[in-house]
């Protein structure tokens, strides 16, 4: 007999995979999605369209149904961060949930046994033989003090649990939590925090922010964890490679939202782009981690992005017309480690040195028309450069 389609799901990882294949890479088909059978193919559309549904749109293109994400953009909070309740829960889960905070809340504080006994007495009002036994309440009581739903407090040879009050938030923290959720990592946790709550709807718009960043969120944890404490960690990569390094840094770009972790192995550094990873385990301590960091802070002198080669450095100035001001104040802005000097009139070139030029071509395609000329000891990447800029003339009947 087929299995009874669940909208919850046990593992967040499942759920994630789908959300990028179906949203945010491609919209593939059931022919083109290679994570798993046609089945579980039907039950992740069918949980994703569940879940957002105000937010899904769907349109049939030469007898092929293709999906698609579409995120209002004076919207303030992140319909994705509701792919974080979808977490699947058993009998047992549901009827201790509220039963232990019941008791808690009428109660200060109680010991293992006074909650089993607690329990035992709700129990004997049903008819039926329902039990849950001592150890599996133990459990969850744990399982809500690693949480902070409660609290241990050690009392001669046993422990008490007390719950943990609700904190109450003033309207600039409940402000702070609605601006913060939506632009800083694991934001997701500010959303969860403020559904506690009565607030009002949060006064925030967003002209840039990626919203795909909360689907890294678990794994992001991970790493600034790992990071803090100093540690080497295992990380299993989407298709199965893993991969043992020390964790140094996290970025994020300002132009495509990706998340990136920059750690060293062996010696070198390394990147690894977040959405690429998709679990890690904690090792040992990480031996050399300042000597790793240091390494880290000086290649960033001669990178644009977390491409880290081990070339030398090629200083690269491009001479731009920017008559508006406008444009003048955006390169300072967005310059980074590079240098501006203005050469003339209206001219200003920058010059920055970098061991690899691949990094910066997105960026300097914005000022395609600006360009005046680029200087490299770097030929071959000068010609390909200019060499893609005819052809993209030539593919759309531009001028020279």
């Amino acid at each position: 007999m087929a299995k009874k389609f669940q909208e919850l799901v046990k593992n967040f990882t499942t759920l994630r995979n789908y959300t990028r294949e179906f949203l945010i890479y491609g919209f593939k088909s059931r022919e083109e999605i290679t994570l798993s059978s046609p089945r579980t193919y039907d039950n992740e559309r069918r949980r994703l369209e569940s879940l957002l549904h105000n937010y899904i749109e769907s349109e049939t293109l030469n007898n092929k149904k293709i999906y698609r994400l579409v995120l209002p953009a004076n919207q303030a909070d992140n319909p994705l961060h509701i792919l974080w309740q979808t977490k699947s829960f058993t009998r047992n889960d549901i009827f201790l949930h509220f039963v232990i905070l019941d008791i808690l809340t009428q109660e200060s504080a109680l010991t293992v046994n006074e909650i089993v006994q607690a329990i035992d007495d709700y129990l004997s009002l049903f008819d039926d033989d329902y039990l849950i036994d001592s150890l599996t309440i133990r459990n969850k009581l744990n399982e809500y003090a690693d949480l902070e739903i409660l609290r241990k407090q050690k009392q001669g040879k046993q422990w008490l649990y007390i719950i943990n009050k609700k904190t109450e938030l003033t309207t600039k923290q409940i402000r702070a939590i609605q601006f913060y959720k939506e632009i800083a990592p694991a934001g997701v946790i500010g959303e969860l925090l403020l559904q506690r709550y009565d607030t009002p709807p949060s006064p925030f718009c967003f002209k840039h922010k990626y919203d795909n960043q909360t689907l890294d969120s678990e794994i992001l944890l991970f790493l600034l964890q790992a990071i803090k404490q100093r540690k080497r960690v295992k990380l299993i990569k989407t298709n199965g490679v893993e991969i043992n390094l020390t964790p140094l840094k996290i970025y994020s770009s300002s132009e495509s939202g990706r998340q990136y972790l920059a750690g060293r192995h062996s010696g070198r550094l390394y990147s690894l782009r977040l959405d690429y990873l998709e679990s890690g385990n904690l090792l040992g301590p990480a031996e050399n981690y300042a000597q790793g960091l240091a390494k880290l802070n000086e290649a960033e002198a001669t990178t644009w992005n977390c491409s880290f080669a081990s070339r030398k450095p090629v200083t690269y100035n491009i001479l731009l017309h920017l008559p508006e001001h406008y444009l003048y104040k955006r390169l300072l802005r967005e310059k980074r480690q590079g240098i501006v000097e203005q050469v003339g009139e209206n001219l200003y070139q920058f010059s920055i040195d970098l061991v690899d030029p691949k990094g910066i071509e997105p960026w300097l395609r914005t000022w395609i028309g600006r360009i005046v000329q680029i200087n490299s000891t770097n030929r071959t990447w000068e010609n390909q450069f200019w060499t893609d800029i005819e052809s993209l003339n030539k593919l759309y009947e531009l001028g020279e």
